[in-house]
């Protein structure tokens, strides 16, 4: 191989992990909202059951 050819290939693997990094970091970021969501939906059941017990 080339001086060329490895620094291309070099160049690929460091652009390709960076956009591995990059969409890690995203969807966890995605995956963090839906948790957050689901936690707050199952703390409104409990009060929402204990809302109609009383009423």
């Amino acid at each position: 191989m080339s001086d060329h050819e490895l620094q291309l290939l070099s160049i690929g693997f460091t652009v390709g992990a960076y956009f591995m990094l990059l969409t890690q970091v995203a969807f966890r970021m995605l995956d963090d909202r839906r948790d957050r969501k689901a936690l707050r939906a199952a703390e409104a059941l409990p009060e929402a059951a204990r809302q109609r017990a009383d009423a």
